[in-house]
């Protein structure tokens, strides 16, 4: 079962993985530096203070400030590629065992990852979580090889990259589960984002009541998994194995009812092309007391609110305030007044 409970994570979904090898450890500095050294890769961007290619020393510590493209680059110049999403959350989840964190249920803290630090640390520093690997969550963001979209459907094509693992960066547990999503422009350069690379199992090896069509595995028998408090009746997975009313009244099972002239006009404005969204600014109090905290020259709390993060990244950046946390449709901030 693939995703969380969070309002991007959802709807959680079955998802078929062939069996493949991943990295136990993310790539570190001194890996990706022999890329650079052979021509393959381009050297790590020293935009951000926290750029490892800054400090003397990380060469044990994860590659960040690469882009995807880089990224994509040095697992190919080592036979292998990027993880997809799928195949990362369930590395990282243990399989089946459905782990919060790569360790189990317990939340992060200094003793399990590189949470709430100033700056990456060593690669393996901590404790190994599912199937032995290290860092899953904590360190640096790790990139995938799948294009950000809405669940269950895994895009082929998009603005964004998936990102996933949470990094040093990160101050808040939410931040941490397997099975957030983070997100990034391929261009980007990111201090908190790094990678580790995987490699195909040959022959393609898919679980049992699945077979491989293309580059998937895909279910041909027995009963899907459902998420919880729901069973599988009639061709999907339903709440409580409670069938809609509806498909008791004439229409086929697994069918939506037809759509009538207005819906159809409903459906039409929805998908007219939209202008710029608004964001907006405002205060919020209840978090001065954490604003003076961190960043204690800027003791005001603000929220931006309104489109994603990358539409309210520009007036983040104009306001010369400090991020505090990020949600789906806000941005909290820190300020001087």
């Amino acid at each position: 079962m693939m995703g969380g409970e969070s309002e991007e994570n959802t709807p959680q979904h079955e998802v078929a993985i062939a069996r493949f090898f991943l990295d136990l450890r993310e790539v570190t500095m001194d890996a990706y530096a022999k890329c650079v050294t052979g021509g393959t890769c381009k050297a790590p961007t020293t935009n951000n203070p926290f750029c490892n290619a800054l400090h003397p020393g990380t060469g044990d510590h994860p590659a960040n400030c690469i882009d995807w493209d880089d990224a994509v680059a040095y697992c190919s110049s080592v036979g292998k590629r990027l993880p997809s999403e799928r195949e990362w959350e369930y590395a990282a989840s243990g399989g089946s065992e459905q782990r919060l964190y790569s360790w189990g249920s317990e939340p992060p803290d200094g003793t399990r990852a590189c949470y709430a630090h100033e700056g990456t640390c060593k690669v393996g520093s901590f404790a190994p979580g599912a199937f032995g690997l290290y860092d899953m969550t904590g360190n640096v963001w790790e990139w995938t090889s799948t294009w950000y979209g809405p669940y269950p459907d895994e895009n082929v094509a998009g603005r964004m990259r998936i990102t996933r693992g949470g990094s040093w960066s990160r101050r808040f547990a939410k931040w941490m589960r397997n099975s957030l999503r983070g997100r990034f422009e391929p261009t980007d350069h990111i201090a908190s984002v790094g990678f580790r690379c995987a490699q195909d199992s040959a022959p393609r090896t898919c679980p049992r009541d699945t077979e491989a069509k293309g580059d998937a595995c895909v279910r041909v028998s027995g009963t899907p998994l459902c998420p919880k408090a729901e069973s599988f009746v009639e061709g999907a997975c339903r709440v409580g194995g409670v069938v809609p009313a509806w498909s008791t009244q004439g229409v086929p099972s697994g069918k939506l009812p037809s759509v009538g002239p207005t819906d159809d006009a409903a459906v039409a404005t929805a998908s007219a092309p939209a202008g710029p969204p608004t964001i907006t600014r405002g205060r919020n109090p209840g978090f001065d007391a954490d604003c003076a905290r961190i960043a204690p020259s800027m003791p005001i709390a603000y929220d931006f609110h309104g489109g994603g993060f990358h539409d309210r990244e520009p007036q983040v950046h104009a306001s010369g305030c400090k991020k505090r946390d990020v949600g789906t449709t806000w941005t909290s901030v820190c300020c001087p007044n």
